[in-house]
């Protein structure tokens, strides 16, 4: 395993290994020793895994507001997703920044975001499933949403009309 260190302060592409034969693929996207020996630190709580249906579709960008802010490890395990984060922390040097990564079903990498940054993606195919570890609780009353195109952010998005939730549709700009 590969800790790739991004841009935005404790956010890392992580590249596993991945064993091919006759049968398939193998592929590993989390070893906490070799994450650990990189300095990242992450305990997950729980799972998840979301499939969405139509390429063009939108999901984000979502967080939780501190003290209950999640720290996620996402990978893309059938299409292709176009993931985003934003740093929301206001004591970082990267703050309301934005880092974009092409997460796939060939490749056994994933994103890991940091507590603190909202996390969003697109999807690129038909038929994409990710994949969250999440570390911290989910409690509803500290989830929050930013619009997908708030101009104080200006993340590139490469599609100007999404398929988009209620809930993400109605999100506002992000207000610090």
């Amino acid at each position: 395993m590969r800790a790739l260190p991004l841009r935005i302060r404790g956010a890392w592409v992580i590249e596993g290994d991945r064993a091919d034969d006759a049968r398939g693929s193998f592929a590993t996207f989390w070893e906490s020793a070799q994450a650990y020996g990189e300095g990242i630190r992450f305990s997950p709580h729980s799972g998840h895994h979301a499939r969405t249906d139509r390429a063009g579709t939108l999901r984000g960008l979502h967080y939780q507001r501190e003290p209950s802010g999640q720290a996620k490890l996402v990978s893309c395990v059938t299409g292709t997703v176009h993931d985003v984060l934003v740093d929301l922390r206001r004591d970082s040097p990267t703050y309301l920044q934005w880092e974009a990564v092409t997460l796939d079903e060939s490749a056994s990498r994933a994103l890991f975001v940091p507590r603190g940054c909202a996390h969003g993606y697109l999807t690129l195919a038909d038929d994409s499933t990710v994949t969250y570890l999440i570390e911290g609780a989910y409690v509803p009353d500290a989830a929050a949403v930013v619009r997908w195109n708030d101009p104080a952010i200006g993340i590139d998005w490469p599609i100007a009309e999404p398929i988009l939730s209620e809930r993400d549709r109605a999100a506002p700009d992000y207000l610090p």
